[in-house]
């Protein structure tokens, strides 16, 4: 069996890339060693699928389609990064309106500050994730990508600005319709302490007000955690539906 080193080479920088930035393989704390192991096995079982390629005539061409490669596996990656964003911003409006925007901590999984229920938020869906057995869709999606964008081409005939910027508002909806319970509850908590501000003007509710709504925040999260596992599970299935409209928006 003759290996195509250009074939082999192109696959691995799609695979690798697409790892290197998808939320379930790109976290910190997964040893580098086991992502490169895991983008070597993908690479090897991709191979023998792929049937049509033609080989670049020179290296600077082969330079474009690595390039092209690079940027195909980020931007899957990313596209499927999308959803858990959806999650941490719904967890991040709840700390802005509980009071918890400056409490944010480091966090070494991902090396970024980030805040309370935006990360409890990030991990329920991570945990979805792997409940719903999605970590299986998007492995299978990165090897069928071979096939709507083969290897051997540059040229994206179907990108649109229109469809980015509709994938980006529909993230930010599914953020806010997810956080809508919980900012309801705390602005109806402000609501309540505005009305016994100005009937008993002698309690101080700025001292008052946000430990109470800190407490109720979290007796709220606990009493609707089952909600938000739930609601976490339906966002992580909406993954195929992004994956899939990303493939077609740019395939031939």
């Amino acid at each position: 069996m003759v290996i195509d080193l250009q074939k082999a080479i192109l696959i691995l920088i799609r695979i690798t890339s697409f790892i290197v930035v998808s939320p379930a393989f790109s976290l910190k704390g997964l040893p580098n060693t086991v992502k490169v192991a895991l983008s070597a096995a993908l690479s090897v079982f991709t191979y023998s699928t792929i049937t049509q390629f033609m080989p670049a005539d020179n290296m600077f061409v082969f330079f474009t389609y690595s390039v092209k490669e690079v940027l195909i596996g980020l931007a899957m990656g990313y596209v499927t990064n999308l959803v858990f964003t959806a999650c941490e911003m719904a967890g991040q409006l709840i700390d802005f309106q509980a009071g918890f925007t400056m409490a944010t901590v480091y966090d070494p999984i991902t090396g970024n500050n980030v805040s309370n229920y935006g990360k409890a938020y990030y991990w329920i869906a991570i945990a979805a994730l792997f409940l719903l057995d999605m970590h299986h869709f998007m492995i299978n999606g990165i090897v069928q990508s071979f096939n709507m964008i083969p290897l051997g081409t540059y040229i994206f005939d179907g990108l649109e600005i229109r469809a980015i910027i509709k994938i980006f508002g529909a993230v930010f909806e599914t953020a806010l319709n997810f956080a809508a319970p919980m900012i309801i509850v705390l602005l109806v908590s402000d609501a309540v302490l505005g009305i016994i501000s100005r009937t008993v003007p002698q309690i101080n509710v700025f001292m008052l007000g946000m430990p109470l709504k800190s407490l109720l925040s979290f007796v709220v999260f606990l009493v609707s955690i089952s909600f938000v596992l739930g609601r976490s599970g339906e966002i992580i299935n909406q993954i195929p539906s992004y994956f899939n409209g990303f493939m077609n928006m740019i395939g031939r």
